[in-house]
């Protein structure tokens, strides 16, 4: 590998690596008494929630830590815990299990994806159960003080409900509070990840008057939205990618589980709100909230997404609710601009368009690993014609360093002089010193978006490529005398040294010797990365050697 290559190689490592770290994950954990309300995640210092009612240096005794709980109105007593009712719903595309008590959603799992590759795995739960965490989709009536239906018991209209295809079916959950209607209603389709969701609450008639006046920070009065998630256990695959995301006033806001340790309020019109992983979404969208406030409660974040209560009247709120993979076709036809939580970065356009010759390859060949080396081919015959020019200006940059070196040690003593010889000497052979440089940099928004798409895309989550490789997602392992050996990446460093051996040697021995350590450095490098980024990375490296044997081959002697 040339010197120019190697910076462009560098460089492009370290513009992914800068943009995960500076831009997916720039949200640096805040204090409490450093989070002003109504303000994005990560907005300098002092962004999040310093409201009366929602910063606290520690949560009150008993309720939610952002503001004071308040007893139904029927009676100001502890309501004791009941045993509830469980409802199960089965779709093609997932299990469901609702619990009247609460009227909460109690578990929810994918059919068709599993936690694990293994073959006795179970299927992927996005509710997850841990001790002392709420159960989502609960309602709360807020204003100056909060009412939750935590404890509420409500009556369901069915035992169970199984739908097929494009089936649809409804159930129905229904309560009363201050004597009046307390209400929600579920929509499914057999076929659809998305679920609508009616929730009816009381008029203002008969509420007490702490729920109807406006919070401490002049909020209005309103109805809540809340969902929670536990986080999964540290070893868990997902657990690294596990936080909250929400699209506010076009503007898509995450924040990492490990950044959330004080409250946070987002202010704006909100498209949906909700919790992800690396290929998952549990989120609703609602119809017109404006606020939502995140909270973090021991081993989980809760989420409640606001909207202003009706003045007079009960206040009847509509949501869609998508608890599904974060893969594309689906999230656009659940609408809401759910497709944004895939966040393919500044260069979403080529990771689409590259998604899209994915998805119509696989459908020919029915293995990704098989289409991502495809995928790399027709990038290589693309842009053939530049990595041509390339080669071709560092074989002439090639003959011109006797010369240049020459011209360095003559004049060492006087920079710029020198600089001004070795330019005269460019142009008199009219080469362009970046004509190496300039068609690999072209090639970087590609070599990004190629990156986004094969670490985040779910097609390649458990997707076996063949052999030892089962997980196009994961590093892959071939096991020898007990051994987990990284075989395709010692392949890419091999492939690295060779390619690099083949290359024109430049810059004195010095740099010459440090480069030879370059593959060594890149294999310690992909040793930890998936098995899909090292199959494209490699098939590149092998075509880019095919590449060079051409070109040197027909090179003029």
């Amino acid at each position: 590998m040339d010197r120019r290559t190697l910076i462009f190689v560098v460089v492009s490592v370290l513009i992914i690596v800068l943009y995960q770290e500076l831009v997916l994950k720039r949200y640096a954990p805040q204090t409490p008494e450093d989070a002003p309300i109504s303000t994005p995640f990560g907005e300098g210092p002092g962004s999040g929630d310093t409201s009366p009612d929602v910063a606290r240096t520690s949560p009150p005794e008993s309720g939610s830590p952002d503001v004071e709980p308040i007893a139904p109105i029927e009676s100001a007593t502890e309501v004791p815990i009941v045993e509830g009712k469980r409802i199960r719903v089965e779709t093609d595309l997932y299990s469901a299990v609702f619990t009247t008590v609460g009227g909460r959603l109690e578990s929810f799992e994918l059919k068709k994806y599993t936690e694990t590759n293994a073959p006795d795995s179970p299927p992927l739960a996005l509710v997850i159960p841990a001790p002392e965490v709420e159960l989502p989709l609960g309602v709360e009536l807020r204003g100056q003080r909060a009412w939750g239906d935590g404890n509420q018991v409500y009556e369901a209209d069915r035992d169970e409900l199984v739908l097929q295809g494009a089936q649809e079916g409804t159930l129905t959950l229904r309560s009363t509070y201050a004597g009046q209607p307390l209400v929600k209603r579920f929509t499914f389709r057999g076929d659809r990840y998305p679920i609508d969701l009616v929730v009816e609450t009381p008029a203002a008639t008969g509420l007490p008057s702490e729920l109807l006046e406006s919070g401490k920070d002049g909020t209005p009065a309103a109805v809540g939205l809340v969902l929670t998630r536990a986080r999964r256990a540290e070893d868990d695959d997902q657990s690294f990618s596990e936080g909250f995301a929400a699209l506010i006033d076009d503007d898509l806001e995450h924040a990492p589980f490990g950044d959330l340790d004080a409250p946070k309020t987002l202010a704006g019109p909100v498209e949906w709100a909700g919790f992800e992983d690396h290929y998952f979404l549990f989120a609703s969208a609602p119809k017109r909230a404006t606020d939502v406030r995140v909270l973090p409660k021991g081993n989980a974040i809760e989420a409640k997404i606001l909207t202003p209560r009706a003045a007079t009247g009960a206040t009847v709120l509509d949501y869609t609710l998508y608890f599904g993979p974060k893969e594309r076709a689906y999230l656009e036809a659940a609408g809401h601009h759910l497709e944004r939580s895939l966040n393919l970065g500044i260069f979403a356009p080529i990771a689409l368009l590259l998604l899209h010759v994915l998805d119509f390859s696989h459908r020919l060949t029915g293995n990704y690993g098989v289409d991502i080396i495809l995928l790399t081919v027709l990038v290589k015959i693309l842009f053939w014609p530049l990595t041509r020019k390339s080669f071709r200006s560092m074989r002439e940059m090639q003959k011109l360093q006797p010369e240049m070196t020459k011209i360095r040690e003559k004049l060492k003593d006087d920079p710029q002089k020198m600089n001004t010889e070795i330019m005269e000497l460019y142009k008199r052979h009219k080469v362009n010193p970046l004509g190496g440089c300039l068609p690999m940099a072209l090639q970087i928004p590609v070599f990004i978006g190629l990156y986004q798409l094969l670490s985040s895309t779910i097609q390649l989550r458990h997707a076996p490529f063949g052999f030892w490789i089962t997980d196009l997602a994961a590093p892959e392992r071939l096991m020898m005398l007990g051994y987990g050996v990284p075989v395709l990446t010692v392949l890419l460093g091999a492939s690295m040294f060779l390619q690099q051996k083949m290359s024109p040697p430049q810059g004195d021995p010095t740099q010459q010797r440090i480069m030879m350590f370059m593959p060594l450095i890149f294999t310690f490098m992909f040793i930890g990365f998936p098995a899909g980024l090292t199959i494209y990375w490699l098939t590149n490296n092998i075509l880019t050697i095919a590449q060079q044997w051409m070109i040197l081959r027909s090179a003029p002697t």
